[in-house]
């Protein structure tokens, strides 16, 4: 069996005497930073070479050779460390190499959308040729006749839409080695710029600990106001590594989960290898969710501030980061969108509540799988938008369903424990019974009429006498599906 690795990253406080100290050293990292991206900027050609040797080329433009030949654009600051400059090097690559691949794609599509026109404009030019004998216009007075926009893209229409150069070069400064040491036992020995001099200063942290036999990786250093973090990829061996396609060849058992809105957060049970639905688990928490979140946002609307924030509350009021950005850009984009916000703090705390109990409901799936000898877990597959959701809950705000957060936490998590997370379509799971596959209705209590509209109902009744959780009902349905489709042809 091939073993793998899991990396996560760890957020660790530091204690510390002199904050000036890491914002100058954060100043001056910026600012080679950005001198690499500007130098960066005038030869866009060097992008065909790898990272490794646009580093090299950089640095033999920019620093002294050792046989005393001079640069061609020397570093304009002094005594630069080598893995600092090297660490500022690699994020400028990385910022211009993200600028030109978004600006590549919108001239692209600017280029597809110019295609298209002239294809309605060919067209065009045929019919008024064809017709030519009766109305005897001819493609000169056709060419006058149609709008200027139809040929050239206006400037107006041609700058909509383009991406922006960066214009706050900035980025928290990642610690090769070199720049730290003595990395153990709750301290850590950084080197930082004290505005005169480069010094070696001790620092103790707080955190949680490292798992055993686990490898710390080079940390960065995030500042936060008046906190100073370091985020840490610490590097851990995962023994089984086989992908979901192996494990389903061996018919190994699985665990199907369903998510839901109401309390019962996420219920669980296990497909056994010849498709016996097992050992139901609820995963409760939804109202002491929805307590806090009401919580927390009756204070945005008392006194002053609170009539400030009369809004919809989506993705920016909560501070939630845009995606396809690095694990550091999406806590840049988070803070920076909470800076500005009346009640931010509250927002701020809105989502690390619900950030908590993703990671409950996620630990505990996990444990709950590892409990049950399973090595697959298979949960909902939703759009990526909400927009794209067929279901009530998933057009609504994201503050009001947490099963996207579930589903991201419990994928690291599973596979740090050596459990694959993979996805089946909801399809009619809710809609159908599970031991019959006959339409579903759905009631709360005995006092209500059962409904095949009924949303949020938690419990159902089918034709043929079945009963039980809605949720655990579907559940069974998406384990019944995955088994349907994968273990049967699988043989």
């Amino acid at each position: 069996m091939s073993a793998g690795y899991a990396i996560t990253t760890y957020k660790i406080q530091l204690n510390y005497k002199h904050l000036d100290w890491f914002k100058q050293t954060q100043s001056l990292f910026d600012a080679v930073l950005a001198f690499y991206y500007e130098l960066l900027e005038r030869q866009p050609e060097a992008l065909s070479l790898t990272n490794q040797n646009l580093l090299r080329h950089l640095e033999l433009q920019t620093i002294k050779q050792r046989n005393g030949t001079l640069p061609e654009t020397p570093l304009p600051f002094k005594k630069i460390p080598l893995y600092f400059r090297r660490a500022a090097i690699n994020a400028a690559i990385s910022m211009y190499r993200s600028y030109v691949g978004k600006l590549k794609a919108w001239q692209e599509g600017q280029e597809k959308e110019v295609d298209s026109e002239k294809l309605i404009v060919d067209s065009l030019g045929t019919e008024s040729q064809s017709d030519s004998e009766s109305n005897q216009i001819g493609q000169a007075d056709l060419h006058h006749n149609l709008p200027l926009s139809t040929f050239n893209l206006p400037p107006e229409s041609a700058k909509k839409g383009r991406p922006s150069r960066p214009k706050n070069l900035h980025m928290s400064m990642l610690y090769y080695k070199g720049m730290y040491k003595d990395f153990a036992d709750g301290q850590i020995l950084l080197k930082l710029y004290t505005g005169k001099a480069w010094s070696w200063v001790k620092h103790r942290y707080t955190g949680r600990p490292f798992p055993e036999n686990a490898e710390p990786m080079s940390p960065t250093i995030v500042i936060k106001k008046k906190k100073v973090m370091l985020h840490i990829p610490v590097k851990e061996v995962v023994e089984d590594s086989r992908t979901a396609k192996e494990r389903v060849k061996q018919h190994e058992s699985f665990v199907a989960v369903a998510l839901t809105g109401s309390d019962t957060l996420a219920v669980c049970t296990t497909i056994q290898a010849d498709g016996r639905a097992t050992a139901p688990y609820f995963i409760k928490g939804g109202k002491a969710l929805a307590h806090r979140r009401k919580q927390l946002l009756g204070y945005t609307k008392r006194g002053t501030a609170g009539k400030k924030m009369t809004h919809i509350i989506e993705n920016d009021a909560l501070g939630v980061c845009p995606r396809g950005l690095s694990s550091y850009g999406q806590a840049e984009a988070g803070s920076a969108l909470q800076e500005h916000r009346p009640n931010a703090k509250y927002y701020e705390k809105i989502t690390r509540v619900t950030d908590h109990y993703a990671h409950e409901v996620s630990r505990k799936i996990v444990d709950y799988a590892a409990r049950q000898g399973a090595k697959i877990i298979v949960m909902p597959a939703y759009g990526n938008s909400f927009a794209k959701g067929t279901l009530p809950y998933l057009k609504t705000k994201v503050m009001d369903f947490i099963g996207r957060r579930i589903i991201r936490y419990t994928s690291y998590k599973a596979w740090q424990a050596g459990i694959v997370v993979t996805f089946n379509s909801v399809g009619n799971a809710k809609k159908e019974c599970s031991h019959c596959g006959s339409v579903i209705y759905k009631y709360n209590t005995e006092y209500q009429p059962p409904s095949q509209n009924f949303y949020g109902g938690k419990n159902f009744r089918c034709k043929e006498g079945h009963k039980g959780s809605t949720a655990l009902n579907t559940a069974r349905n998406i384990g019944k599906s995955f088994y349907g489709t994968f273990y049967e042809k699988a043989g």
